[in-house]
């Protein structure tokens, strides 16, 4: 695949949010692969075509739009035109086919269901796809299974599974938007000059959850000032809070997904010290770090416990 001529380069320009050029190859409706992580497009990216991102075996960090979450073995998404994107798992660890990735031009698509009205299956899902769509529960694992079919298959042999999934995406009845409509509303507003300037912001906090507002605005070129009101106008959010969301996140996860001490996690997770760790992340989710690494042990093994009396899928 061709990558973006406005592709990163150099170590200032690390940070910049990619319109990732996409080329369909010839006599498919869609173009179907399996990334390794990390890699040069497996990055804070953005582009016109829909795409399903399935990521069957991997923990980490999910931002879409302005929505971020954990994302366990089994996430799937549906993320529409220009709704930026990025899947990071703590501590970058290289995770050979983490990624499968379906994408395909949907208004080409969708212009055609006049003699095509298979398609029409798009445009019942073109407002939700604006924000993102996360497949909860069983369905995710049974759609990914078709996806990876799909990979599968030979090109030019998978329509009739490709619809499979787009309709099984509609039916699903476990399912969530992601971005916030407030995003939606505001994202294409901007300027692309300020639009790419929050979106390179948006990178460097993913990657550095501990850096400082001024940090972050002088790495992207602005004023602190002039951050500040752009920041809050593209994500509805102030700095210090977006700042915060991504601090306990990542703490969330390291919390429910290792045993690391909490001590640890609190650093890794970008705070400065144990008190404003323990305030903050009571802020967000009402419990302390070690009760809420209980309830999440105790939730694991209420989930497990039923696959162990009835036994496994073969």
């Amino acid at each position: 695949m061709r990558i973006a001529s406005d592709f990163p380069l150099t170590v200032s320009e690390t940070f910049t949010a990619t319109r990732e050029q996409i080329v369909l190859p010839g006599g498919t409706s869609y173009l179907i692969r399996r990334d390794d992580y990390p890699n040069p497009i497996c990055i804070w990216n953005y582009h016109p075509e829909w795409e399903i991102h399935f990521i069957p075996d991997a923990n980490g960090f999910a931002y879409v739009g302005d929505y971020i979450g954990p994302f366990k073995p089994g996430h799937l998404v549906l993320a529409g035109t220009n709704l930026p994107h990025n899947w990071i798992p703590p501590g970058a660890p290289p995770l050979p086919g983490r990624d499968v990735v379906l994408q395909f031009d949907a208004d080409a698509l969708m212009s055609v269901r006049a003699i095509c009205p298979e398609f029409e299956v798009l445009h019942r899902l073109k407002p939700m796809a604006e924000r993102g769509i996360e497949i909860i529960g069983a369905q995710a694992h049974e759609i990914g299974a078709r996806i990876l079919e799909l990979h599968a298959a030979k090109n030019g042999n998978g329509l009739g599974l490709f619809l499979e999934i787009l309709n099984a995406i509609e039916a699903a009845p476990q399912k969530r938007l992601l971005a916030s409509e407030h995003f939606i509303s505001v994202y294409n507003q901007l300027s692309d000059r300020r639009h790419r300037r929050i979106d390179q912001a948006i990178q460097i906090m993913q990657s550095n959850p501990g850096a400082q507002m001024h940090e972050v605005a002088e790495q992207v070129g602005l004023g602190a000032s002039a951050f500040s009101r752009a920041f809050r106008r593209l994500t509805g959010m102030n700095f210090s809070d977006y700042s915060r969301s991504v601090r306990v996140w990542r703490a969330r996860t390291l919390l429910s997904e290792s045993e690391m001490p909490i001590t640890d996690i609190c650093f890794e997770a970008g705070f400065n010290n144990l008190s404003n760790f323990n305030r903050y992340f009571r802020m967000e989710t009402g419990l302390t770090p070690r009760a809420y690494r209980k309830a999440a042990s105790i939730r694991a093994k209420s989930v497990i416990a039923p696959q162990s009396q009835h036994g496994t899928r073969p």
